[in-house]
């Protein structure tokens, strides 16, 4: 499985983009950043996005996405994925024909640009060639995480989440269980705000991390609001956990068989 960091930051500046993984060059967990770092032949391989939730920093990219693909030649429609509550709101408030055309229609019923497809959390599906499912996690909005399987090994992306339960027990579950993708927005010193929306800081990734009875996955962090680096990376150093790292944009990472 190859994973390519689009974007990994809790903020939008120069040098720095929102959430956005592209797995085997196929399949995309949210899509904060995509038309402005991929050129077009690598955008038009892209099959199915998965969606953590709706908020803009996490599906903002699939409206241009869609412009996009809608003047080239493509066999089949982009698949949009999620709960059917995030993709009613990506709809409702994104591809509603004002503030963005709706490509669910477009450029005919028949033969529109984008699909919405609802996944069942729980249940694995097969997305071209990696299995995936969405599993439910404690943001301020309705928020999955998924996991995803393919022969090399499972990883775990966790999407927005504050302490959460259920995707823990799943990924005690799992045999082959070879990361995990997870957020750290904030620092200690701002936990209560991180507690009124739904994000971690390092001492509470610290304690999430207590949930996890696997020895061996490396823990990737992603969402790190902009002025908040440098004191985040020296809270998690105090941890001291060699299995810890910080993602970067424009990231690879192959996760390879054992």
């Amino acid at each position: 499985m190859d994973i390519r960091v689009l974007g990994c930051h809790g903020s939008q500046l120069p040098g720095l983009n929102t959430t956005s993984f592209l797995l085997n060059g196929h399949l995309l967990i949210d899509a904060g950043a995509v038309a402005n770092v991929l050129d077009i032949a690598e955008q038009r391989r892209i099959d199915q996005i998965l969606v953590t939730h709706a908020h803009l920093d996490h599906i903002r990219d699939i409206a241009f996405l869609a412009d996009n693909l809608c003047y080239g030649e493509r066999d089949k429609p982009l698949t949009v994925r999620s709960t059917p509550f995030v993709l009613e709101m990506i709809h409702a408030h994104v591809f509603n024909g004002v503030i963005w055309p709706d490509f669910s229609i477009l450029p005919s019923r028949e033969k529109p640009v984008i699909r919405f497809k609802a996944l069942v959390p729980g249940e694995t599906e097969w997305v071209g060639d990696l299995q995936v499912e969405a599993i439910k996690v404690d943001h301020t909005v309705e928020t999955v995480g998924y996991v995803v399987r393919s022969t090399e090994g499972t990883v775990i992306f966790f999407g927005d989440t504050g302490a959460t339960e259920p995707l823990w027990e799943r990924a005690n579950g799992v045999d082959d269980l070879r990361a995990i993708f997870i957020e750290t927005s904030l620092p200690d010193g701002m936990q209560e705000m991180a507690s009124q929306t739904g994000h971690l800081t390092p001492a509470l990734l610290k304690d999430e991390l207590k949930k996890l009875c696997h020895p061996h996955p490396e823990v990737y962090l992603y969402h790190m609001k902009w002025d908040c680096h440098d004191v985040i990376r020296e809270q998690i150093a105090a941890i001291g956990s060699h299995r810890i790292h910080f993602l970067t944009d424009g990231q690879f990472i192959r996760i390879d068989p054992r």
